[in-house]
């Protein structure tokens, strides 16, 4: 055999890989190929050199004959204990010739005594003897092996392998809990992969002495995981014969190349397609598992099931409650009378119990009895709503129905955002968990788990009036995303109309409609409008209509944010949500626009500092800059402004990641300043990922910047950018000159991620005094610097922006006047400038020639 014929070997297989041929066939083609193959090379390896009596096994996947084009193939030797030192030269000639072929092999070789007692102490050795299978030798070595292995390895200490399984399973959770990898899962290892299943196949093997891991599972139950692992092994065997190796990440790059393979419509939409079946069925694998693992890990002993009995707890004719958990009275409560089960959750609720795995499989066995007839009962819609207006766990419970099937059967709309995901870098979960861990969000928030962090929301949510319609619409509040067009208004109309079913009142329908309409009205206005425009206060009042329901949008905008991930709330975003809020109340509250934001601020300045400087600065401090920083902030800014006759710029920064830092820079303002920033920034491949901008009446700008380095050298970076900014001011060179003189790679592949369509707003209607250019597009290093540029040389004067940064997404907002301070207004000066920006912002402009 020639390393060039094995190649084609190890190919061929793959050339059967079609989107309609089934995995199953794939991986028996495969394993057969692979058994003669390897049968072969180990009848010849025993024909060159004496060698004692073995048997050779497969193990792990090779062993399920679950065989991936690249997958390594593992192989037991099992041999006498008194011949060990006869093995090597043997598994030297079994090896050997198969690493030749350019294969992934590995060959450990035990006795059978070695065998047992390593499967007792190492769980990998064990799981992959689980799945051993016979390929050559003496048979009877085999058979005794699994004899001995079945009755005094497998079939003992079940609970001991659930643990050891359980704390695996966290393990690789905790390894894969990076948002990353919801937005690219790895197939095989991530949460609700392949290897979550063979933990569930492998307790149902030790357990209940089966292979038929679907003998215990409902037909619909097993039909549909079936289907999940199936699509799995499929996507997993796409990505090998695509990458050319063992590959199980599935990334943006190959969700592009998969999605059409398989049969999904080209382009963004089909990869949402794709990965929301991927995403759904993860997650019953997923559930799968935690399944079976829970089913060992609560099942009580004998003693204790006797003292559970005798403890039990009647809560009713149909329940009881024993050790934390509700039990079934009557096996067919549920099939009798489908009300029960929303009396359940009101239960376990109520008792603070989760429910005995016996119940949960009882709940799932009565879902067809959801029908119209329940979702119409006056009994189940008021439980429901009671579950909702306690708060108590409800997050929890919540996932519960949707993980058991009640929730899509109870609320039909929400199965068509079950898995639906947004092909982009922000939205990191899909729909319907996104809904939920809002809803987990707002419960924690009561809970006072924010209460140092946000003090006003935590009291707000805690005397929210109707707070069954605050979780009610924030469980729905992205439900239109199932349909095309505006998902808030189409979700609003939406939701009215399941309140109704529900029977809710009409005014509750209304607010939660409203809530569903408008759930993206806050942050849009805090963060790409200027609070300190009357106009913009006025028009936000007018939307949100009364006080009561400007604090449930309120607690809504954060618990949606909350839930997108654990960085898309920052404190900047914090600082202009409760500005908003609380400019808005004062407003409803005196009926009147409230006097500057900053006064409060600025007496408690007037206590700390001397009095020379409070008269040198009260009147030139701005309200807009006041609101975002903290006293000892503003004290330090003044220190730097005071001593701008000494120095001509400052430049401070704090690393808050390894990667991330908040830099601050203080100068005199002049024409075109924020572009050098930005552009000095660029050239130093520094990242913004955020930015406010604040002109004092005396002149001094005095700008914030978040920005990331993804070569992770920050502090290098930011040293040489007040190096360059500071020649840059002085005149002494140009962004131009330093680009000329400096070309760096920043070292790393760019890698495929979702694209972003660019586009430019113009807009003169929300602002009296200002042109607001407001620019959604890709991210990309220097394309802040870009825009500005174009922004500066088309003679626009930057008063005030908003940046900010969604994922790969930015969404920047520009308030501009022309060089005679006035708005642009001309239609014909308008569309040259959207011309202008749109051309900078898709790369098909030249920079022009720079200061």
């Amino acid at each position: 055999m020639t390393k060039d014929g094995s190649i084609s070997f190890k190919n061929s297989p793959t050339q059967a890989l079609v989107p309609a041929s089934s995995p199953r066939d794939f991986f028996r083609q495969n394993s057969e190929s692979m058994d003669g193959l390897i049968r072969k090379t180990f009848q010849k390896a025993q024909s060159q050199i004496p060698s004692p009596s073995v048997c050779l096994i497969a193990v792990g996947g090779y062993g399920r004959a679950e065989l991936a084009p690249h997958s390594d193939i593992d192989l037991l030797l099992l041999y006498s204990a008194s011949k060990k030192e006869d093995l090597p030269p043997l598994v030297e000639k079994i090896l050997y010739p198969l690493w030749d072929l350019g294969l992934d092999v590995s060959c450990s070789s035990r006795s059978i005594n070695e065998c047992l007692k390593m499967a007792q102490s190492d769980l990998h050795i064990k799981t992959s003897m689980i799945d051993g299978r016979y390929l050559d030798g003496e048979y009877e070595f085999f058979r005794n092996l699994y004899r001995l292995f079945t009755k005094n390895v497998l079939h003992r200490k079940v609970r001991k392998l659930a643990e050891s399984l359980a704390n695996d399973l966290r393990l690789r959770y905790h390894k894969y809990e990076d948002p990353a990898y919801a937005l690219e899962p790895n197939i095989k290892e991530g949460e609700g992969g392949l290897r979550d299943f063979q933990a569930g196949r492998w307790i149902i093997r030790a357990k209940y002495k089966t292979d038929r891991w679907d003998s215990i599972l409902f037909p619909d139950h097993s039909r549909l995981l079936e289907k999940s692992v199936e699509f799995l092994w499929t996507v997993r065997n796409q990505l090998h014969v695509l990458s050319g190796r063992r590959q199980d990440d599935l990334t943006f790059e190959f969700q592009e190349k998969i999605a059409p393979i398989l049969g999904f419509r080209p382009g963004p939409e089909g990869v949402e397609e794709m990965m929301r079946q991927c995403h759904l069925s993860t997650q019953r694998i997923s559930n799968f598992a935690q399944d079976i693992l829970d089913r060992v890990l609560r099942d009580p002993s004998p003693l204790k099931k006797t003292l559970s009995f005798l403890q039990r707890r009647k809560i009713d004719e149909h329940f009881a409650v024993a050790n934390g958990e509700i039990h079934l009275l009557d096996p067919v409560a549920f099939k009798r009378d489908p009300t029960q089960l929303m009396s359940l959750f009101a239960h376990c609720q109520a008792e603070q119990a989760k429910m005995d795995f016996r119940v949960e499989e009882a709940v799932m066995e009565a879902l067809p009895f959801v029908d119209d007839l329940f979702r119409n009962s006056k009994e189940v819609n008021q439980t429901f709503f009671s579950i909702l207006e306690k708060g108590k766990g409800v997050a929890t419970l919540l996932k519960k129905m949707h993980e058991l099937g009640l929730l899509i059967r109870y609320i039909p709309e929400f199965s068509e955002i079950a898995g639906r995901i947004h092909y982009d870098l922000y939205h990191v979960h899909p729909v319907d968990v996104h809904s939920l861990l809002a809803v987990e969000e707002l419960e924690k928030l009561k809970n006072g788990s924010y209460e140092n962090e946000a003090p006003l929301l935590t009291s707000l949510v805690r005397e929210v009036e109707q707070p069954e319609i605050l979780f009610f619409a924030t469980l729905l509040h992205d439900i239109g995303k199932s349909t095309n067009g505006d998902h808030s208004f189409a979700g609003a109309e939406m939701v009215k109309r399941i309140g109704a079913r529900m029977g809710l009142s009409p005014e509750g329908c209304e607010r939660a409609g409203f809530l569903v309409s408008q759930h993206l009205l806050m942050v849009k206005t805090a963060l790409r409008r200027d609070l300190h425009d009357e106009q913009v206060i006025l028009r936000f009042a007018n939307e949100i209509r009364n006080v009561n329901q400007l604090k449930m949008l309120y607690l809504l905008t954060f618990a949606d944010i909350k839930a997108v991930g654990g960085e898309a709330w920052t404190s900047w975003k914090n600082i202009l949500l409760m500005e908003l809020f609380l400019k808005t109340s004062r407003f409803f509250v005196k009926n009147a626009v409230p006097e500057p934001f900053g006064m409060d601020k600025m007496k408690r300045l007037q206590q700390s500092l001397p009095p020379e400087i409070i008269s040198e600065y009260e009147d030139q401090l701005p309200d807009r800059y006041l609101s975002c920083y903290s006293l000892e902030q503003i004290t330090r800014h003044i220190e730097m402004a005071r001593s701008l006759g000494k120095e001509s710029l400052f430049v401070e920064w704090e690393v808050e990641k390894e990667s991330q830092a908040k830099v601050t820079v203080c100068t005199r303002d002049r024409y075109g300043l924020f572009s050098r920033i930005t552009g000095s920034m660029f050239l130093n491949r520094l990242n913004i990922l955020e930015a406010q901008i604040h002109t004092w009446g005396n002149g001094v700008a005095l700008d914030t910047f978040w920005v990331e380095d993804s070569t992770k050298e920050i502090e290098r970076r930011l040293l040489q950018l007040r190096k360059d900014l500071q020649e840059i001011l002085n005149g002494k060179s140009s962004i131009k000159d330093f680009l000329l003189k400096r070309k760096e790679s920043n070292g790393i592949k760019q890698k495929v991620i979702p694209r972003v369509a660019g586009e430019v707003k113009i807009n003169n209607q929300d602002s009296d005094f200002f042109t607001i250019v407001e620019v959604t597009g890709e991210n990309r290093l220097g394309v802040l610097y870009e825009m500005t540029e174009a922004l500066t040389d088309f003679g626009c004067d930057i008063h005030f922006a908003r940046i900010s940064t969604l994922g790969n997404r930015i969404v920047d907002v520009f308030y501009v006047q022309d060089e005679w301070g006035e708005k642009i207004q001309e239609k014909n000066k308008i569309d040259q400038l959207k011309k202008t920006v749109s051309q900078r912002l898709a790369g098909t402009c030249p920079a022009s020639p720079a200061f």
